[in-house]
């Protein structure tokens, strides 16, 4: 008879067990004993994929610490409205995990831009980042992680207030494989980072540019004409933005969302539903 903690750890127990366990119950795995406890703090030192979003607030700073004070290996990092989460654990956590490409913060109202100049410095190969209600974000800090996050793909920094046109241009001129940009309720926004997106962001699929009240028509136009891949525009209350522009953007079949009406493609086609709803 073979004793449960006898199998193999990194061959059976880690990917077959452990993994489809909840975060409720590997807790109270690790405090059944010292060896389970050891078992527990070798499998957190795996992961590579930390998503705490549905169970925010069942954690805790110090839980926090506790899965991830040993991980090397973090590539998906969702702590999106963990509102426990702090600078100081963060900042360590960017330092040991160098290859993360996804990282999700938004609404983490306590960090600091400290957070935004490591992640620029030590993940070169970033490729999502969210940030929307993060509003501590400013200029500078955005400026770093476009210098040096270039295989940026998605970024959303609905909310980030401080964000201006410079910044954000300074990001899409780095970004050339930008495919999802949200800069929702960003009331610095102009049309010039719509001409930027234009001249720089060929792969551009989705942008929001509702409550960017800044924005015209004719930076709409450009966005229409030069963003060939361009299938999703989100835009409201965006006073210079009227139905002239709005309606040439479905004479190239984009999907245009509006608050005050719900617009449809005529035609697109089933996959492009399939991303809209993940």
């Amino acid at each position: 008879c073979v004793n449960f903690l006898q199998i193999p750890w990194n061959d059976i127990i880690f990917p077959y067990i452990l993994r489809y366990l909840s975060w409720r119950d590997l807790f109270r795995l690790r405090s059944v004993s010292q060896t389970t406890l050891q078992m527990t703090s070798e499998y957190f030192s795996t992961l590579s994929v930390i998503d705490l979003c549905s169970v925010k607030k069942e954690f805790t700073t110090n839980s926090f610490h506790i899965i991830s004070k040993d991980c090397k290996n973090i590539r998906i990092l969702n702590l999106s409205y963990c509102k426990w989460i702090c600078s100081s654990l963060l900042l360590r956590v960017i330092q040991c995990n160098p290859n993360v490409v996804v990282v999700d913060i938004s609404g983490c109202y306590e960090l600091t831009n400290d957070i935004l100049h490591k992640l620029a410095s030590n993940c070169k190969s970033l490729k999502t980042l969210k940030l929307k209600d993060c509003h501590w974000v400013n200029g500078d800090a955005i400026t770093d992680i476009g210098l040096n996050c270039t295989q940026l793909e998605d970024i959303n920094l609905g909310s980030c207030w401080e964000v201006s046109d410079d910044s954000a241009i300074d990001l899409i001129q780095n970004c050339h494989n930008l495919r999802q940009l949200s800069l929702s309720k960003i009331y610095g926004i102009t049309d010039r980072t719509l001409f930027a997106l234009a001249s720089n962001a060929k792969h551009l699929q989705y942008l929001d540019v509702s409550g960017c009240w800044r924005i015209t028509d004719y930076g709409i136009r450009k966005i229409a004409e030069y963003c060939s891949e361009l299938f999703y525009l989100k835009v409201g209350d965006c006073r210079d933005v009227t139905e002239r522009s709005l309606s040439y953007l479905e004479e190239k079949d984009i999907f245009v969302e509006t608050p005050a009406k719900n617009r449809c493609l005529r035609s697109y086609n089933h996959n492009y539903k399939i991303w809209l709803q993940v």
